[in-house]
């Protein structure tokens, strides 16, 4: 009694906790590639910048694809476990066990949008991971530029003061003084702000590399090992429901009506953490549509589409499931 108890107690936890996280995982993930373009954009004509607006682009590639591939599944998935604790939020437990076979029929199709969703983000995880090695590389060779621009800055402040000195000099020098105070003046505030620019821009495109190999890519690993664990949450469900599938006993410590009382306990906090994610994914879209979309490659996007509606026809069995994925990535 007490381990069924436990068990599922345990299993929703993990599941309430771990969709927690992947709501912050998933703003972490598209607030990242939105920085791209944004407040860490790259704007020097140096290789490295150059290097880095490629890897930049080709990544806005696979934001497309999750805009308009993986995102509509993985809401898809977030309400599929809002809509399991229902049927214990509902119903009766006489009526949960009538309708049994049909959440277990239920159960099985929400594992499998599981294995579809983590399936889908394994997958755009790989080219992203290959990006993350060249964000690495470029990480080293902005350290090195870094540290020229840190050393011309040194010399346009040092340049900036020995102008500001000169303007103090010539000040009282008739006729000169004036003119040449100001112009050295204003050379000397140029040369301030130049530096300013300089190191600035420095850690600008550092931050730009780093943003990708370490946010992007970790936010999306964890977001992946959430998904796990809700397949995992789901493999279990069906396992006790095909235990119970075949036990009619409505004894007080029958683990059925166990199993029945735990949930619909945990049915509330869990739909409100569902919510919580659901609040997340209105901006994660507007995160994704704000990355300018001007050089994606269609062609690219085509394909992965392609290859994602694939997945969902081999991954998932329920008929009606099929169907509702298809729809939400082809709209």
């Amino acid at each position: 009694m007490a381990v069924v108890t436990r068990n599922t107690e345990r299993e929703v936890k993990t599941l309430d906790e771990s969709l927690k996280d992947m709501a912050v995982d998933m703003r972490i993930f598209s607030l990242t590639l939105r920085s791209l373009y944004v407040q860490y954009a790259v704007g020097t004509n140096e290789q490295p910048a150059r290097e880095f607006r490629k890897l930049r682009d080709d990544t806005r590639n696979d934001a497309m694809v999750y805009l308009k591939c993986i995102l509509p599944v993985s809401t898809k998935f977030v309400s599929s476990i809002s809509e399991y604790f229902e049927y214990y939020e509902a119903l009766n437990y006489e009526e949960w066990c009538e309708m049994l076979p049909d959440i277990l029929q239920e159960t099985t199709g929400y594992k499998e949008l599981c294995g579809t969703v983590l399936q889908m983000h394994e997958d755009i995880l790989v080219p992203l991971k290959k990006r993350k090695d060249q964000a690495l590389l470029l990480v080293t060779k902005f350290k090195d530029l870094q540290e020229e621009y840190e050393r011309k800055k040194r010399e346009l402040e040092q340049g900036a003061e020995n102008k500001r000195k000169w303007a103090f000099g010539l000040f009282f020098v008739p006729y000169v003084g004036p003119i040449a105070g100001a112009l050295l003046g204003a050379s000397a505030d140029s040369d301030m702000a130049k530096a300013v620019a300089k190191g600035q821009q420095a850690k600008i495109q550092e931050t730009a590399s780093m943003a990708v190999s370490e946010a992007l890519i970790p936010a999306l690993e964890n977001f992946i090992n959430g998904i796990k664990k809700a397949a995992g949450f789901f493999s279990v469900m069906e396992q006790e429901l095909m235990k119970f599938e075949s036990k009619a006993s409505n004894a007080v410590h029958d683990p059925k009506k166990l199993h029945y009382m735990v949930m619909k306990k945990e049915a509330k906090d869990m739909k409100s953490t569902c919510q919580i994610f659901y609040a997340v994914l209105p901006d994660v879209r507007t995160d994704f549509l704000a990355i300018p979309t001007e050089g994606t490659d269609q062609n690219y996007v085509d394909k992965w589409l392609e290859k994602q509606e694939k997945t969902i026809r081999e991954n998932c069995r329920v008929p009606s499931l099929v169907g509702k994925l298809l729809e939400a990535i082809t709209k």
